[in-house]
């Protein structure tokens, strides 16, 4: 390896935020300035959730290091253990700058380690804002740690300045769950019904719901209802488990009350090629995940938002915003399946970028300065009088 490439160490711990870098990944790696190092940790590593680190040696891409999550263990005592492994990685291959997306426990841990061991560390998709949950207290913690931040819009960028971070180090570059999307190559509505055995002349829904944990109701009560509206309509349901947040082995066992039924199609995880290819054929996504948020926009998808948990981030007219309650989910599900709604969502405007978010991003690390004045971060907060 050339002694003037920089070492970049990504960190990846979710299958969906695997999806998000992806692109980025691979800018790296064609880059003849950059060096890409690729941690994987996380629910990746967990059968429970499909051991999703399959799908990054199916993509034929160079695994560094493998940090390994026990079985059964919750977010924190996963942030721990994240903690140490990175740690422990760093301190043998310090690589000049960690990257991570998003607000999970795996980019929090990489982030704090960066930060005590005085490693930069560049943030993707700070400055969002969710809702009522975790993830919010996540991302800004995130963000004070890091010292590039490439955001997905700009609003996000606002929020960013707005937390006292400079304004050089902050760059809007969209949101790279756009990147790569016209150029996917998606299997078509023939090849999903063989692949998952459903009938393509029925309404597709496609259900991805993650516990809220700083809601005011329990997450049975915020599953449920979801579970009830769906059950009125006579649809292929291709429901996917949650994430590993708090509560979320009460959805899952929740959802595998259904498998087996006529309709119902429980999984733990898609491949991204998968998931990408039903928010292009599907009929409507139904939950609370960004990609109903981000991603569906780009299909003009009709997406039913279930709670707080996004409810904080700018929203495209495809999506219909919907409580706990099973009247108000079956409305907004009956509206979303309109033909005038679908007819309305079709000259939707982009809000997440041009779909090149992974080469700008790699753009400004071959270009920004590695050196102390990366490091000793300033903050730019009005005077207290």
């Amino acid at each position: 390896m050339p002694k003037n490439k920089k070492i970049i160490l990504v960190v990846t711990g979710t299958r969906a935020e695997y999806g998000l870098l992806e692109s980025t990944i691979k800018e790296i790696m064609k880059s003849k300035k950059l060096e890409l190092r690729l941690l994987v940790t996380g629910m990746h590593t967990l059968k429970r959730y499909g051991l999703t680190i399959n799908e990054i040696k199916k993509d034929k891409l160079p695994i560094t290091k493998v940090v390994k999550i026990k079985e059964r263990s919750d977010m924190l005592d996963a942030l721990a253990q994240e903690i140490i492994g990175i740690k422990k990685y760093c301190e043998k291959n310090r690589p000049d700058l960690i990257l991570v997306l998003g607000d999970r426990d795996e980019p929090f841990a990489a982030a704090i380690t960066g930060g005590h061991l005085g490693i930069p560390v560049g943030h993707i998709h700070g400055g969002d804002v969710s809702g009522a949950v975790v993830d919010d207290y996540i991302r800004h913690a995130i963000t004070k740690f890091s010292h590039l931040h490439f955001t997905a819009s700009k609003y996000s960028r606002q929020r960013v300045l707005k937390l006292g971070e400079e304004k050089w180090r902050v760059f809007n570059v969209g949101a790279p769950g756009w990147d790569n999307l016209k150029e996917e190559k998606y299997l078509n509505r023939q090849e999903l019904a063989d692949k998952f055995k459903l009938d393509k002349n029925k309404k597709w829904f496609l259900v991805l719901q993650h516990p809220a944990p700083l809601e005011n109701i329990s997450v049975i009560r915020q599953i449920t209802p979801t579970l009830k509206a769906i059950a009125r309509h006579d649809a292929e349901k291709i429901i996917i488990y949650p994430n590993s947040d708090t509560g979320s082995d009460i959805i899952a066992r929740t959802i595998n009350n259904y498998r087996g039924r006529k309709n119902y199609h429980i999984n733990k995880s898609l491949e991204r090629k998968v998931y990408l290819s039903f928010l292009k054929h599907g009929d409507l996504l139904i939950g609370n995940s960004s990609s109903g948020i981000i991603e569906s926009g780009f299909f003009k998808l009709p997406t039913v938002n279930i709670g707080n948990r996004q409810s904080g981030r700018e929203t495209g007219r495809n999506v219909i915003h919907a409580g706990y309650e099973e009247k108000g989910i079956t409305r907004a599900i009956s509206r979303a399946l309109s033909a005038d709604f679908r007819e309305n969502i079709k000259m939707e405007n982009n809000i997440y970028g041009s779909g090149a978010a992974g080469k700008k991003i790699v753009k400004i690390l071959e270009r920004v300065a590695y050196d102390h004045k990366l490091l000793a971060k300033k903050f730019t907060y009005a005077k207290i009088k």
